[in-house]
């Protein structure tokens, strides 16, 4: 019983001293580490619901930690003959704004508010291809704003849950939290620790330094 005790406590400590750690603010631009993602940046196209080319930039860019968070999970997913897409990551909070605006216009502002969680550098938006690169069924379009892009819908098709399953394991086992109403959408489990930043996507170096 007392190993048991001292066993819960050293776990306990060792968690919270994970926790306690100052995060690490500095950028990382994915592409930079590992070609192999596929970086589909939807917003840096006209193939998004605004029909915009609202980035100057197809760039992923996230915190640090979190960048080689996601380089993890792109391993183990080549290791079961998958990859990574990558559809949105670090989104300026000016852009939030232009998007609060177009939402708006269409009735649909629940994950678009003034500020987001997208605009702290610690969630991303992605979803799964073969190992050549050529994606895979999910449950609905990326960026769909329907019911069936939760992930509670239970209408897919049974391949599609099975994908939509695999990719939440995976980002799950590297600390990823599934947002619960967009299956492509997953933050990082200390993601309010970051700031909310707005320099412009395609600044290099250290993104935030003058």
């Amino acid at each position: 019983m007392r190993s048991a005790f001292f066993c819960f406590l050293f776990c306990f400590v060792s968690a919270q001293s994970v926790f306690a750690r100052e995060p690490d603010l500095m950028f990382a631009d994915i592409a930079d580490y590992d070609s192999s993602i596929v970086l589909d940046i939807r917003y840096a196209t006209t193939n998004n619901f605004t029909g915009k080319r609202i980035y100057p930039a197809a760039r992923c860019l996230l915190r640090r930690d979190v960048a080689m968070r996601l380089l993890k999970v792109q391993q183990t997913l080549r290791g079961m003959g998958y990859r990574l897409i990558v559809f949105d990551c670090y989104r300026p909070l000016s852009v939030q704004k232009v998007f609060r605006t177009l939402l708006s216009d269409k009735g649909n502002t629940a994950n678009h508010a003034t500020e987001s969680r997208c605009n702290r550098g610690a969630s991303v938006d992605v979803s799964l291809a073969d190992s050549f690169g050529i994606p895979l069924s999910m449950p609905t379009e990326y960026a769909d704003f329907s019911k069936k892009a939760s992930r509670s819908w239970k209408g897919s098709s049974a391949e599609a849950k099975h994908h939509a399953m695999l990719l939440e394991t995976v980002m799950k086992s590297e600390g990823f939290d599934p947002f619960p109403e967009q299956w492509w959408h997953f933050d990082a489990y200390e993601w309010k620790l970051y700031p909310v930043s707005d320099f412009p996507l395609e600044k290099t170096g250290s993104c935030e330094d003058d």
